[in-house]
């Protein structure tokens, strides 16, 4: 994983575009960004933005891969129509997010942006019975080693293949999995505790997509829930650019629809606009895109620290040290009111020793739900030995205790520069060490030329001790 370049996001910029520093990139740069998944993502949009002003030979290839996404979107069509049947034929509600709901407005086309899997929410007392579903049609539970699972989704489903990785990021081949969500935002773990939530599910609505119908979130939770999704990973792992720059295209394009903005004040809480802003000003800050007044308002309304922070990181933000040494662990302790929350989440990101949490959100699965399934298909991951769980214990603290180091002087580098004492009260700083530095001196120096002397211990505890009185004596009566 290498840093996004800097001038690609100059390049993608909405407003005050610099395409002209295309001429300047050299052919080994794009070979390492085409060969980059989350720079390579990127290039998709730059195709449509740019046209034939890219090197021929990157055209082609960007073509293919465009072509590549087109054929692997129909086949992501007939997986979820085909699912889409079975739930609906067990009267199982549920509606997409993410991926083909993301149009119209965040990408041009469903076929200009890769789509990995499908993600679907189920309200939590209807998941299992999802589930059960993707099971009957041949889906099996996927458990990849050492991947902890979280709060808001099942572990994804995937039917048996034959498929070999080939080093092909856009080969529409790749298997396509399902996820199944039954929260909208992981309280649990992150302790932030927006409102609004509630609301999203009996807001949903039915769109259409190249002759499928299907069910998706209202266009104003849509754009809330797109916020939060890039919050969620910019707290703790890589921003992604092509969901960054679509947020910023969506912004861009709505800037000027007072009536949808309205409405998006009216329907979100303030603590839930709040979350959605820092996505916000951080597609502003990449990508330049225009923002309504509305959205622009609850930017400027932001905390300080909120700012500071995505000033102070903005560099480390495009490469992959912002993971590494979990930058984005101070964004999240601002984000917190309470000192035990602070502390819980300081602690929980240093040493990530996570246990499973589906069962703490949904409670233990309905029995009838387990009578007809093997145990390799179960929703909870196969338990580890004692030998297996202490080795990946002790690897895994390793692994994190290691960066704590660097992590903590990176955050306390931070704090300082929030602090922002200016220049004069580093001037004084400077001359007040150098005045004490120099008295140490002396007094050190005079102490040892009185023993040199003869004089005892006590003699020179007695003048250090008046020295110092003295000393202290000036200080006051000089106020």
């Amino acid at each position: 994983m290498r840093e996004i370049p800097a001038f690609l996001l100059d390049v993608l910029r909405f407003q005050n575009s610099r395409k002209e520093m295309l001429r300047q990139v050299r052919d080994h740069e794009w070979q390492r960004m085409l060969s980059d998944w989350r720079v390579a993502r990127l290039t998709l949009p730059l195709r449509q933005v740019c046209g034939d002003e890219l090197p021929a030979w990157v055209r082609e290839q960007i073509d293919v891969s465009i072509a590549k996404t087109s054929l692997r979107f129909e086949r992501i069509k007939l997986a979820y129509v085909r699912v889409a049947k079975a739930l609906e034929h067990e009267n199982v509600p549920h509606l997409v997010i993410k991926g083909f709901s993301l149009w119209p407005g965040y990408t041009e086309h469903p076929r200009y942006r890769p789509q990995s899997d499908i993600d679907l929410y189920c309200p939590p007392a209807d998941v299992f019975c999802a589930r059960d579903c993707l099971l009957a049609l041949g889906y099996q539970t996927q458990h990849p080693r050492g991947k902890q699972f979280g709060s808001e989704h099942l572990p994804g489903l995937l039917q048996p293949h034959s498929w070999v990785w080939r080093g092909d990021y856009f080969d529409p081949n790749i298997p396509i999995s399902f996820e199944l969500h039954f929260s909208w935002w992981d309280s649990l773990t992150t302790r932030i505790h927006p409102k609004g939530f509630e609301d999203f599910w009996p807001r949903r609505e039915q769109r259409d997509i190249d002759g499928i119908r299907y069910t998706g979130l209202a266009p104003v939770d849509n754009l809330g829930y797109t916020a939060i999704n890039l919050l969620r990973t910019i707290l703790k792992a890589f921003p992604p650019a092509e969901q960054l720059y679509g947020l910023g295209r969506f912004l861009h394009l709505h800037a000027d629809d007072h009536v949808f903005w309205k409405q998006w004040r009216g329907l979100h809480p303030e603590s839930l606009r709040r979350l959605q802003a820092i996505s916000f000003c951080l597609a502003q800050d990449w990508f330049a895109c225009r923002l309504s007044d509305e959205a622009q308002d609850e930017v400027n309304r932001l905390p300080s620290p909120i700012h500071k922070f995505l000033s102070h990181f903005s560099d480390s933000m495009r490469t992959p040290r912002y993971i590494t040494t979990k930058d984005g662990l101070w964004l999240h302790l601002d984000l917190l009111q309470s000192s035990k929350d602070k502390a819980a989440v300081f602690f929980q990101r240093m040493v990530p020793i996570h246990g499973e949490t589906i069962q703490k959100v949904l409670g233990e699965e309905p029995p009838k739900n387990r009578s007809n399934e093997s145990p390799v298909l179960r929703s909870s991951p196969p338990r580890r030995g004692p030998v297996e769980y202490a080795s990946y214990f002790v690897c895994r603290s390793v692994r994190h205790l290691v960066l704590f180091p660097v992590t903590l002087a990176r955050g306390l580098t931070y704090r300082v520069s929030c602090r922002n004492p200016g220049s004069q009260f580093w001037t004084f700083f400077a001359a007040s060490f150098c005045l004490n530095l120099g008295m140490t001196m002396y007094l050190f120096l005079y102490n040892i030329y009185l023993l040199d002397r003869g004089l005892k211990e006590d003699f020179v505890g007695w003048m250090l001790s008046e020295s110092f009185r003295q000393l202290s004596r000036w200080r006051f009566s000089s106020r």
